[in-house]
């Protein structure tokens, strides 16, 4: 109980911050359509494999986008990360470098039910009886929770544009900012040894403030009119996760002649050969999964100012043009589903994709004017872990056994559904790509009660992402993002023994 206090602390203190800040997450010119830039559901280790995450399973880390994962877990998770990035928009003629960087996510995973169960002790040498069967008591994981906070999307964006007329110099000046945040709590629970399903419940909520000023100069006179609208966003949103995993062992049998030199009591030698027989196992594990999100209902409160300022430099009279203060209504968010597998060989190596999509183009009531396709995303990720999954320390050497380095590469298509149109009039949807390369530094200690061996691990991706073209007038994007993320094990709710 002490340890959920502290968490429940921690989580109490960096809230405000994190949802204070995390409404500043991008400089990106693409942010101003819908909502926002839409914030990639996971965190530093599945950003590193391109964004994969339903076959992504495993029982010391969190893999969230898919909540029927989490049935994994057999120990405490505490994960959370931060990210810096560097983002550089070009035209045709010009360019302009931006830097940002804030809270990613950070969230609380752990087992809520395990079962008792016996199984053979492989620890320990064999008994010389043949009737005799070293068991140990062990816990399946039956039903896991997590909860947490990431944002949602994000928004940062102005511009300015000049025009000559006959009646003086027109200035339009546009900016939106804000964006939404999202507090979770998912379920996992194993209905068989090979079939998990998982509920994500979300909270969505967040804020978009849009200021538009219109200039008129007109021999040293300026009229300008100011028009500022605030919304207010909440709603609930759901998923719903399914995997299935599968294990195949594949046995090799190899003959390989051994020969032997032998001398007899005479001193005569010959050679001795004898047949082995090697038997090599090549396992291999297939995780498959799909998710689900319904259309989610988000109410929202409106109040917007507008004013009409006859003489801006001499501070002269205004007038209030518009002055609403709670106008309520409703937006939604479209439904989207994701699909993808995992296949694994040894615990070692790890190749996974996953295909997403999300129903822009039939969004109900949507928040402005903005015009969407359906937007899609392919993933593919590529990881590398030199060590399987450790359950115990090498007993030469104690706890002062090191785990390797994992790497882990990863590349996405996506196609955002937000559509641009350029100075011919031709619509079409933002496209990116992004490559990425993580790593993975593992920390092992052992729990001191239980002797069960704990992984922590900060995990450091990098990633490119490409956005958009320069063609006719349009603005693309070159981003550099770096995030880090710290997993930490442990364990709670054990009795201890006391001799």
């Amino acid at each position: 109980m002490i340890k959920i206090k502290k968490f429940v602390l921690l989580l109490s203190l960096l809230s405000p911050a994190f949802i204070a800040l995390s409404q500043n997450n991008t400089h990106s010119p693409y942010s101003a359509r819908g909502i926002g830039e839409i914030e990639a559901f996971n965190g530093a280790y599945n950003r590193a494999l391109g964004g994969v995450s339903n076959g992504i399973r495993s029982t010391r880390f969190i893999s969230f986008s898919n909540p029927a994962s989490i049935s994994a877990l057999k120990q405490v998770v505490f994960d959370f990360g931060f990210h810096a990035e560097s983002g550089q928009s070009n035209t045709a003629n010009a360019s302009r470098t931006y830097y940002n960087g804030n809270f990613s996510y950070i969230v609380l995973g752990f087992p809520v039910w395990k079962k008792e169960i016996l199984v053979k002790d492989t620890s320990k040498k064999k008994s010389t009886s043949t009737t005799k069967t070293n068991l140990i008591k062990t816990y399946k994981t039956i039903w896991s929770s997590a909860m947490g906070l990431t944002p949602y999307s994000n928004i940062g964006t102005s511009y300015f544009k000049k025009q000559d007329t006959t009646y003086g110099s027109i200035i339009n000046f546009y900016a939106k900012t804000g964006g939404l945040s999202r507090f979770f709590i998912m379920n996992g629970v194993n209905l068989t040894k090979n079939i998990s399903l998982g509920l994500n419940a979300s909270y969505v909520f967040g804020q978009i403030r849009n200021n538009q000023v219109f200039f008129i100069q007109d021999s040293g006179v300026s009229r300008a009119l100011y028009d500022e609208s605030i919304y207010q966003l909440r709603g609930f949103k759901f998923d719903l996760g399914f995997q299935s995993q599968h294990h195949d062992t594949f046995t090799r049998i190899i003959n390989k002649i051994l020969r032997d030199t032998v001398v007899d009591k005479n001193g005569k030698q010959s050679i001795i050969e004898t047949t082995q027989t090697i038997i090599k196992h090549n396992a291999f594990k297939l995780v498959w999964g799909a998710t689900i999100n319904n259309q989610a209902r988000l109410n929202y409160d409106l109040s917007r100012l507008a004013v009409n300022a006859s003489n801006y430099y001499s501070f002269g009279a205004r007038d209030t043009v518009i002055n609403a203060k709670t106008i309520k209504n409703q937006t939604y968010l479209p439904t989207g589903f994701s699909a993808g597998f995992s296949i694994s060989y040894k615990n070692r190596w790890l190749f996974a994709m996953d295909y997403s999509s999300t129903q822009w183009a039939n969004q109900k009531k949507p928040l402005f004017s903005d015009i969407f396709t359906n937007s899609s995303q392919i993933s593919i990720g590529l990881g590398y872990k030199p060590d399987i999954d450790i359950e115990s320390m090498d007993k030469k050497t104690g706890d002062r056994y090191k785990a390797n380095i994992e790497y882990r590469f990863g590349l996405r298509l996506n196609n955002t559904g937000y559509n641009f149109k350029d100075n011919k009039g031709i619509i079409a949807p933002l496209k990116e790509t992004g490559i990425s390369f993580g790593i993975g530094i593992p920390k092992l200690r052992r729990d001191p009660y239980t002797r069960q061996v704990l992984k922590s691990m900060i995990n450091i991706t990098g990633e490119y992402i490409h956005r958009g073209t320069t063609t006719n007038g349009m603005v693309s994007e070159d981003l550099l993002k770096l995030t880090i993320g710290v997993t930490l094990g442990d364990i709670w709710f054990t009795k201890r023994k006391f001799n």
